[in-house]
């Protein structure tokens, strides 16, 4: 033993594995936790997330809710912060497994874009289920330099809150478009049969 050395006291060591309660709870709160945030945003809406893709936002709300927890109160033990980020990872794990091999997985992680003009006609059942008004396509429209929605094939609220704008040109023929439409509905895009939605 090195004179006037400074030793960690046992009891400290102790104290990073102190837990009163049970184990399991822990974890249990993770998945909880993750699950209920996970629907309360799909509920809300991708407006709520825009630029952020949902899962992501939820992944990273909870990963650092745990650690400022850990980090901030006292009454957090590393065991039970150690227990809650495995189980996000775990569960994170899980799901991405799962929605690589679940179209029905997918599609309820994973928003699927919305159509809001197509063939220049107003989605408005859609712009009503995501609490977009009128004047915000006039807006999109602007911001894409394009003057007159009849020129609008396809304009599209993306799953992270970005705006996608497909244009109609002068010389272009069916075949385009049905290849556009084609692509839209593989990429989860619901085409109606036809253009307006009321």
């Amino acid at each position: 033993m090195v004179p006037g050395a400074a030793y960690p006291d046992l009891k400290d060591i102790r104290m990073l594995f102190d837990n009163e309660g049970a184990l399991w709870q822990v974890p249990a709160s993770a998945i909880v936790g993750f699950a209920v945030l996970l629907l309360l945003l799909r509920i809300s809406g991708k407006r709520t997330v825009a630029k952020f893709n949902m899962y992501d936002l939820i992944l990273t709300f909870t990963v650092g809710s745990i650690l400022s927890s850990f980090i901030v109160l006292e009454s957090v033990q590393f065991v039970d912060a150690l227990l809650g980020l495995a189980s996000v990872i775990a569960v994170d794990y899980v799901i991405s497994w799962a929605v690589m091999r679940s179209d029905r997985v997918r599609s309820w992680v994973k928003a699927n874009p919305t159509l809001l003009v197509f063939n220049g006609d107003m989605q408005r059942a859609n712009m009503r289920k995501e609490r977009i008004v009128e004047d915000e396509v006039l807006m999109f429209m602007r911001q894409k330099g394009i003057d007159r929605i009849s020129r609008v094939k396809a304009m599209i609220l993306e799953p992270a809150g970005d705006i996608s704008v497909f244009t109609t040109d002068e010389d272009e023929d069916e075949d385009e478009d049905h290849d556009m439409s084609k692509s839209l509905r593989r990429s989860g895009v619901n085409i109606p049969k036809s253009g307006s939605d009321a």
